[in-house]
Parts: structure tokens; sequence; C-alpha cells
């Protein structure tokens, strides 16, 4: 896991894309602030660019960084509970591409101690998008993942390749007042 973790942090640093197991299914993941690997991702996806991406944070506290948090707590107690990726509005420092232009941003703090090990090494919120093509059913093993992704990203982790899915995160979308809406 060690190996990994160096290897894909140093893709990240140079503006590369990996492939690497999440807490919920593998992910195409970047350099949340980098342009031009958040360009990259959505080729490789062959994604609309209307349509944001998530990113991946190492707590809340890193999360509250990008956006403005106002219920703390019940955010943390809801995410211990499933993963549950939120969605903020105005945040700031993350590539405009990331939220395709619609000022908001989808974030989720990983229960997974790789993503977790890989966000505190790389230092900062990493893109985390399913690792298929846009339209096409979300790999819940590695062994579905297309030779086309696997072909296209510049790292693919080798921890967890055994590891079986089940399900993409909730979706829970904050309002400036705190309000929660469930968008999926």
């Amino acid at each position: 896991m060690n190996n990994d973790i160096i290897n894909a942090v140093d893709v990240l640093k140079s503006g590369g894309i990996i492939l690497y197991p999440t807490d919920t299914i593998w992910g195409i993941g970047c350099d949340a602030y980098c342009d031009i690997a958040v360009k990259k991702v959505y080729e490789i996806k062959k994604r609309d660019h209307s349509k944001p991406l998530i990113c991946i944070a190492s707590s809340f506290e890193m999360v509250g960084e990008y956006v403005e948090i106002s219920n703390l707590k019940k955010l943390k107690s809801i995410s211990e509970k499933s993963p549950t990726t939120f969605i903020f509005n105005d945040p700031v420092k993350i590539s405009k591409y990331v939220s395709a232009n619609n000022y908001s941003v989808g974030f989720r703090v990983p229960n997974d101690n790789f993503c977790l090990e890989l966000i505190n090494k790389f230092g900062r919120p990493i893109v985390s998008t399913s690792a298929n093509i846009s339209g096409v059913d979300i790999p819940l093993e590695f062994n579905f993942i297309s030779s086309e992704i696997k072909s296209k990203v510049d790292y693919i982790v080798k921890y967890g390749q055994n590891k079986k899915s089940y399900s993409a995160s909730s979706i829970l979308k904050i309002d400036k007042k705190g309000l929660i809406t469930k968008l999926r």
C-alpha cells in the first residue's frame, strides 16, 4: 500500500491521472486544483463538461478550506453512517472545471484508510469520479473497468484490486441556510 501511495502522490503532483480504490467504487482521480488534469479526466470519461465532478478530502476541516460549512457536527454524523457526498455552493481554490462553472462542488470524506492516507500525503483534495465512460454502467470491481479507461490513466493503484464495491455514495445538497436535499 505504501508504494502505491508514494507513486500516486508523485503522479498527482505532476498533473497526472490515477485509477484508485475509494471507499465506494473505483475512481479516476487528479489534483482538484489542476485545470489541465481535470480537463483530462473529462476527456478520459467522455463526460460532458457541464456535469460537475466530486472531490474527496481527508476531513471536514479540509473541506472547510474550500467551502463554507454551516453544521459540521451534522455532516460528520451523516457521513459516518454511510458514504455521503455533500454539494456545497461557492467553492474557492478548486479548479473551475471541477464545478463545471455552476458554482458548486461535491465533497466526500471517505471512511477508508487508503484514501485518507493518499489525501493526507498529497495535502489537498483529489477529484474522485467513477471509473467508467459516461453513460456506461459503473464497474463495481477492478476487473470490470474498461481497458480504454485503464490505458488512459497515468498510474493504476495495485492496492485493493480484489475489493468488491456495492454502490456509489449518496449525494446531498446543502443550501446557504444549511438545509439538506437528497439528490441520490
